[in-house]
Order: C-alpha cells, then structure tokens, then sequence
C-alpha cells in the first residue's frame, strides 16, 4: 500500500504533465470518467471541458434517466469554441428525439469528424433526423444504427457529404426519386467504404443504386422488408464485397475488373426462406464468377451449398471462376456440417474451377 506522501507525489507528477498530454489521455476515457477528473485537484477542474472525442455510453450509468441528464449537462458545459474530433453515442433502451436532435446538432456545430450514433428510438410518427447530419462538411466517419420504425430513420435522395470516406447504416430507409430507384451515395467524393444492413426502401422502391467511383469496400447484410429489391452496384474501383445474413435481394454489377476478395457469411434464418436463400446463392456467384479472386464462405454458407450438391438439381448452375485463385473456408467449431460433406461441396463448387488453392480456417 502506497502512503499518502506516495500518493501525493504520483498525483503531482501526472497534474504536471501538459494539458496536450493529459487531453490525449482523457480523450481514450468515457464522458463519465473524464467528467470525473475535474475533482482531483483544481488544475483538473475546467481540463474536460476540452476533451475532443466524446463517448456517450449509457451502461456507465445505473438508469437511463441519469444517462440523458449527464449527456445534456455535458454538452452544456463544455468548451464550445473546441472542435470535436468524434462523438459515440450509445444507448440501452430508448431516447429521447429531443436529446438525439440536441446531440447531432451539437456534433454538427462543432465540427465532428467521425460520429457514431448506436440507439433506439422512442416511437413517434413522422420524426425524421436532423438534415444537416446528411450535408455535414467536416464527417469523414459516419455510423447510423438507429432501431426504429423504417419511416423514422428515411434519409434524404441523396447524401451531401464531400469529406465521407466511411458509411455504416443499419435500420436506415432510401428514398427514390420518380424512376423508382435509389441513388444516394454518388454525391460523396471520398467514399471509401460502406456497410449496409437491414436497410430498405422508401413506398417499395425496387431499385438501390450504388453509384461511386471511389468506392473500395462494400459490405451488405439483409433487408428488412419481404419485398426483394435489386441492387445496382456501378463501383469500377471496388476490391472487396461481403454479403452476410439472408440475401433475398438480386444483385446486378457493372464491370468489376478490380474486385479481389468476396466474402460470403450468409444463413437461411427460415424453414421457408432455405429455397429463396439457395436461389439468391447461386445468382451471387454467377454474377461474381469472372471477377472474384479470393473467396471465403462461412460454415453456414457451406451448409447451403452442400443442400445443392446433393440435390443436383441445380449443378449446370454453378459457374467457373475464371480468376479464382484462393478459396477460403472459416469453419466454425459449432457448424453442424462434417469433413466429409464439406469435401463434397468444395469439389461441387469447383468443378469448373480446378485451379484453386483451398484453405480452411478454423474460427
């Protein structure tokens, strides 16, 4: 145990440290903790203030009540002439619109580059997100995992966002424009990455177009309504694609000469959705056949495919991957799916493609 001189000379010594030092320290701490430093000594008292990455977890508080009214105090009380460099806003259970309007205004006010916004909402017909998230000059990382009603989380027909390199929506809606389809990523420039999932489209839109020539990696999971749509990818520079969980949607593609790496992690959730997903399955590799050059399944997506290979009611289907060169197999220890069916379904799926070197990682 330390003595209290002890004490007192490793607390001096870390107060002496320079306000740059200790801002880089707190800016790694949640908003609770950071707030917290303020009663270590007076030299502490105002240093929070000028934290400029703010994290807004609502499970470092004892009830939800607690959390908005800490959140609201600290946007209050800190230094508004510092920018922000990110903010992360997390909550268990639902929040206010008005707290989540004050807090994307906020960000927005000052600057924030990266913002991460993880909540449910609070049923309310007709609510739709502060616009100026959606022209923000200053965002280059944008996270949107809002649950709610689909017509509470619509985006506008098209993204003003000219410094995004990096998009994640999740329960997100697209408007269309008057030809039926999408197209809201072609007006951000510096697009880089983008993950969509359990997204869906505004009165039935059948059409999302994902139109950029910038983009490099494009992750898609499921959609949230029966109705399939197709995508549209118009992405020349795009070197990675990711399809998980239940892809009933179709998938049209313009050239991809670039494209490296496919990875398929994708499950048939319902008795009734095992043909659809089978279906889905198989219009994805046709469609990627003469691009891909490493592809990796999961042990679910295995699964799927060790139901065709022993139908052989679809084995004129399979395509032959020109390019392939690596085939990647994450086996999970928990996959109900054996060597030697595994074995059968490799050999079912390069039939036409002899040349691959296989691998499996176990996971």
């Amino acid at each position: 145990m330390q003595s209290g001189v002890d004490r007192k000379e490793n607390m001096d010594r870390l107060s002496d440290l320079p306000d740059f030092v200790l801002l880089r320290i707190m800016n790694f701490m949640s908003m609770k903790l950071a707030v917290q430093t303020c009663v270590l000594s007076t030299r502490w008292k105002e240093l929070w203030k000028r934290v400029t990455n703010l994290a807004l977890n609502s499970s470092d508080f004892t009830n939800l009540v607690h959390f908005s009214k800490f959140a609201s105090w600290v946007l209050l009380n800190r230094d508004s002439s510092v920018s922000l460099h990110s903010l992360d806003l997390r909550r268990k259970g639902c929040i206010d619109h008005e707290l989540l309007d004050r807090i994307i205004e906020y960000a927005v006010a000052h600057n924030v580059q990266k913002l991460t916004i993880v909540v449910n909402l609070n049923v309310k017909l007709g609510f739709k997100l502060l616009p100026s998230i959606f022209s923000c000059k200053s965002l280059t990382f944008l996270k949107l995992s809002i649950w709610a009603v689909p017509w509470m989380t619509e985006l506008p027909s098209s993204l003003q966002l000219p410094a995004l390199k990096s998009l994640h929506l999740e329960h997100a809606t697209f408007t269309a424009s008057d030809n039926d389809c999408a197209e809201p990523f072609s007006t951000c420039p510096m697009l880089n990455t983008l993950v969509l999932d359990r997204c869906n489209m505004h009165r039935g839109a059948k059409f999302l177009c994902i139109c950029n020539s910038k983009l490099s990696s494009l992750s898609i999971g499921s959609t949230i309504q029966e109705a399939p749509y197709k995508f549209v990818l118009s992405t020349p520079n795009l070197r990675s694609l990711t399809v998980m969980r239940d892809p009933i949607y179709q998938l049209s593609t313009c050239d991809l000469s670039f494209l490296e790496q496919v990875n398929i992690d994708i499950e048939a959730y319902f008795h009734t959705h095992f043909e659809r997903t089978h279906l889905a399955l198989i219009s994805l590799l046709q469609v990627l056949a003469d691009y891909v050059k490493i592809m990796i399944l999961s042990s679910s997506t295995l699964k799927i495919l060790n139901g065709l290979s022993t139908s052989g009611s679809t084995i004129t289907q399979i395509p032959c991957f020109v390019q392939l060169k690596s085939l990647k197999l994450k086996m999970k220890s928990s996959s109900n799916i054996s060597d030697e069916e595994v074995s059968r379904t490799v050999e079912y799926l390069l039939q036409k493609s002899p040349l691959a070197k296989v691998d499996v990682i176990n996971c």
